[in-house]
């Protein structure tokens, strides 16, 4: 099958991971992918670029709003730069399917495919106008209208969680199927790693010995960074041969430098900056727990299913979604969302219980090698479009 992949992002960071992931996965079933997207989307994904668009400060008050507003009417504009550009590419090569990564305020994917009348799969990682607004609108009327015709022009919308299924069924009043297709890993390459802790560690200059507590991502807010800022010291106090290791970049990372100067922590506290993703799992076989202090409502972190490949314990906060990947105590370590004593409570006791560890680690790892692929994903979302055609 001809699949054209079509996105509006600079893809890079975790999405760019996601889309190469998926554009893997159709090749690896031996379909023929060609990706339309914008010319400096062929940036590395990793972490190395931290934030993107404006900051929370950047966006109080009147000239806030006009920021806002100027970067958006730019972005309901692109549409007239992507639905030229995917027509044409369309016509080009005429593919059996479109595959769409939805961004805000963006058409051009459901409106070549009812031009054309080639299928097309929307994947939606986030809604905007519905239930899960994830990013203050500028222009929240056309937004939704624009989010609503999108949604009821697809064929097929992909989603990684219940809680963002039922959202976009809301949107679309269940005339469109949607179909969940969580975050997933790539087998081949978790399974071609060569795990060598003991060496990942000395080139960070960890000891053997020491207990490694790990975090992977953009350094945000969203993602509990002001949490786990505020509980290093004490979680360092309390256990002594304890090590932080911080793989990412982001607006918290001075916070995080300032507690290592401030605190006197020192070398306990390793942190790379931004790297790239083909770097990210050398680090992750340096950890002994990987944490996600804390997630949306909607989201399926792909962290939590890189600390699981490996084999590390994952400490994550009690929300729906990842109560779909982590079964507390069996595949991972869950504690209520946003209670910071909880959060320290069980790094504490993931790493005064090394033998717990390591048989949940052994247990998550063998949960996703079996039941999180990216290839499982490409497969049921062919599946469906094949029963949607019958």
């Amino acid at each position: 099958m001809k699949i054209i992949y079509h996105h509006r992002t600079r893809g890079d960071g975790a999405e760019g991971v996601h889309i190469n992931e998926m554009i893997g996965a159709f090749r690896e079933l031996e379909h023929e992918v060609e990706i339309c997207c914008p010319r400096v989307a062929n940036r590395p994904a990793g972490l190395k670029l931290g934030m993107t668009g404006i900051s929370s400060k950047d966006s109080q008050g009147l000239l806030g709003w006009c920021r806002i507003a100027v970067r958006q009417i730019f972005e309901i504009a692109y549409n007239l730069i992507s639905t030229p550009r995917l027509l044409t590419a369309t016509l080009r090569i005429r593919p059996q399917l479109l595959y769409e990564r939805y961004s805000c305020y963006h058409i051009a994917g459901p409106l070549v495919s009812r031009v054309l009348g080639v299928p097309i799969v929307l994947e939606v990682n986030s809604t905007y106008a519905g239930r899960f607004n994830r990013r203050r609108l500028a222009f929240p009327f056309i937004c939704k209208a624009i989010e609503k015709w999108a949604f009821r022009n697809s064929t097929l919308i992909a989603v990684v969680s219940s809680p963002l299924r039922q959202c976009v069924l809301d949107r679309t009043e269940e005339k469109v199927p949607v179909l969940i297709t969580p975050n997933a890993i790539n087998e081949r390459v978790i399974r071609s790693l060569e795990s060598d802790p003991v060496a990942n560690r000395a080139t960070l200059g960890i000891g053997d010995s020491d207990i490694v507590i790990g975090f992977v991502g953009s350094l945000r807010r969203w993602h509990g960074v002001d949490m786990l800022t505020r509980k290093i010291p004490y979680i360092l106090s309390q256990v002594p041969h304890s090590v932080f290791l911080i793989v990412g970049s982001g607006e918290l990372e001075s916070s995080l430098n300032a507690v290592k100067l401030r605190q006197g922590i020192g070398s306990r506290l390793v942190l790379t900056g931004g790297v790239d993703h083909d770097k990210v799992n050398a680090l992750i076989d340096a950890m002994d727990i990987g944490l996600m202090p804390h997630s949306n409502d909607w989201g399926s972190p792909m962290k939590i299913l890189e600390y699981m490949a490996l084999g590390k314990l994952c400490i994550a906060p009690r929300l729906p979604p990842i109560e779909e990947i982590l079964c507390d105590n069996e595949t991972g370590l869950l504690f209520e969302a946003g209670d910071d004593d909880a959060f320290a409570g069980a790094i504490v006791y993931a790493c005064e219980n090394a033998e717990r560890r390591k048989r949940i680690g052994k247990t998550a790892r063998e949960f996703v090698l079996a039941q999180r692929k990216w290839t499982d994903n490409a497969r049921m979302i062919l599946t469906r479009l094949s029963e949607i055609k019958k």
